[in-house]
C-alpha cells in the first residue's frame, strides 16, 4: 500500500494461520505495514478484501526465502549497457535507501532536539542497516555523527546539514533514471561505492599540466582509519586536483608529495559533476622550483558565486578548494577572520596558535592563502608571503 511518495509496499495476510508477508526490508517482522493491514481487515470484518486461491509471485518468492524489491522496473531490467553496468551496485542499494528514508522521516517528525538524547544504539542501528546495503560511506558518516558531542556549538547545524545531504541522496536515487551520469557517480561516492583505480586510469579525464603542491592534511576518520589529502593546482589550467591516500592501523601512509614543490604530470580525474579527486597517471617529473606565488580570489563576492555554482553542480561537495589572494588575517572577537580588498570578512577554521601564526606571517600586509571551504568556514593549509611558501 502507498505510504510515502515514491515508495510502495505489497502486504498479504494468510487468514488461516495469521502469517504476514510484506516486501519492505524493515526488521523485525511483522512490520507496521502488515500490522496496519491486519487492523484494517479486522475493523472491516474481512469486507473489501477478496481472498485469492493462487498466491501472487511476490508472495511465493518471500515464502521461499527469495528477495523481493519494491522499486519500479529499472534500467537493469532490459539489458545492460556500459552505463548501466557502472551503476549495478547503486541499484543493489535500493533497500538501504528505503531504510534511510523511513529513518529520516521518523527523525524529522520527532524533531532534531530529540536526537540529543538518543541512545548510541539508535545511531548504530541505521548505520548497520546501511552497511548491510553496501552503503559503507554513509554508514560511517552517520555513525560518526552519533559520536559528535551535542555540546559542540555548531552541533545542530552540522547534524541538520548531514540529514539534509542524506535526504537529498534519497531523492536523487528516486530520480536516478533522469540524472546525468556524472551526478550518479557523485551519488555513489557519497554513499560509499567507489570506482576502481584501474577504471579511472583507463577512462577518466586526463589533464596534463605543471602542478604545484599547495596543501596537504592528514585526518583521523575513525578507529584505525586515517586519510591524507594532497591538493594540487595546475599552472596552465588553473584546476585543482585532490589525491587521497588511506592508512589502516599502523601501516602508515605511502611516501607523499612535498607541499610547496612543483612537478609535471598527467592526472586522471574520477568522474564527477565537479571533478576534484584524481590519480597520477604516468610519470611524475619534479621541477627544480618552489611555489612562490598562488593566484586566487581577491573578492569574496566572486568566491561566493563560484562556490554556489560548484555546489549547484555537485550538491554533496564536502569541501571547496580555493586560493584567497591579497587578504589580511585579523582577530575578531574570539575567532580569526581574513579581510579582502573590499574590507569584507570570511571566517577561518583555525586554532589560536595557527591564527596568530598567520597574523605574524602577514605582518599586516596582504598575502595569499590556500585552503578548504566547507560552507561555514575556511580551513587554511598553506600561505605565500613575499615569495615564501609556508604550511599552516
Amino acid at each position: 500500500m502507498p505510504v510515502q511518495e515514491g515508495l510502495v509496499h505489497s502486504v498479504a495476510i494468510d487468514t488461516e494461520n495469521g502469517k504476514f508477508c510484506c516486501t519492505c526490508s524493515f526488521r523485525p517482522k511483522p512490520c507496521v505495514h502488515a500490522m496496519a493491514l491486519k487492523v484494517l481487515s479486522d475493523r472491516e470484518e474481512g469486507q473489501g478484501f477478496a481472498p485469492v486461491e493462487e498466491l501472487p509471485d511476490w508472495v511465493s518468492a518471500l515464502l521461499a526465502g527469495q528477495p523481493v524489491g519494491n522499486r519500479a522496473p529499472n534500467r537493469l531490467a532490459t539489458g545492460k549497457t556500459k552505463e548501466q553496468r557502472h551503476f549495478e551496485r547503486l541499484e543493489r542499494a535500493a533497500h538501504g535507501f528505503e531504510d534511510l528514508e523511513a529513518w529520516l522521516h521518523d527523525t524529522a517528525r520527532r524533531g532534531l532536539a530529540t536526537v540529543v538524547s538518543e541512545d548510541p544504539k539508535w545511531w548504530e542501528g541505521i548505520a548497520a542497516r546501511l552497511a548491510d546495503a553496501s552503503m559503507t560511506g554513509l554508514s560511517r558518516t552517520l555513525r560518526l555523527t552519533g559520536q559528535m558531542p551535542a555540546t559542540e556549538p555548531d552541533w545542530a547545524e552540522r547534524t541538520a546539514s548531514i540529514f539534509a545531504s542524506c535526504y537529498l541522496a534519497v531523492r536523487a536515487f528516486r530520480k536516478r533514471d533522469t540524472l546525468p551520469e556524472p551526478l550518479l557517480h557523485d551519488l555513489q561516492q557519497f554513499i560509499g561505492i567507489n570506482i576502481k583505480k584501474e577504471s579511472v586510469l583507463s577512462s577518466g579525464e586526463k589533464v596534463s599540466d605543471t602542478w604545484a603542491i599547495v596543501g596537504q592534511i592528514e585526518e583521523h576518520l575513525e578507529e584505525r582509519l586515517s586519510m591524507r589529502s594532497t591538493w594540487l593546482l595546475g599552472a596552465k589550467t588553473g584546476r585543482f586536483g585532490r589525491l587521497l591516500d588511506y592508512s589502516f592501523g599502523s601501516d602508515g601512509f605511502p611516501p607523499g608529495f612535498d607541499p610547496g614543490s612543483i612537478s609535471q604530470a598527467t592526472l586522471a580525474f574520477y568522474p564527477s559533476a565537479y571533478p576534484l579527486r584524481a590519480l597520477v597517471a604516468g610519470d611524475w617529473a619534479a621541477v627544480p622550483k618552489k611555489v612562490e606565488k598562488m593566484p586566487g580570489f581577491e573578492d569574496f563576492e566572486i568566491f561566493a558565486l563560484c562556490w554556489s555554482a560548484a555546489l549547484a553542480a555537485q550538491p554533496w561537495l564536502s569541501c571547496f578548494p580555493a586560493v584567497w589572494a591579497d587578504v589580511i588575517p585579523v582577530q575578531s572577537g574570539s575567532r580569526f577572520v581574513v579581510l579582502d580588498k573590499n574590507q569584507k570578512t570570511m571566517p577561518l577554521d583555525v586554532s589560536e596558535m595557527t591564527g596568530w601564526k598567520m597574523v605574524a606571517l602577514s605582518g599586516g600586509r596582504p598575502f595569499s592563502i590556500f585552503g578548504e571551504w566547507n560552507g561555514i568556514a575556511f580551513r587554511p593549509l598553506s600561505a605565500v608571503a613575499e615569495g615564501r611558501f609556508v604550511t599552516l
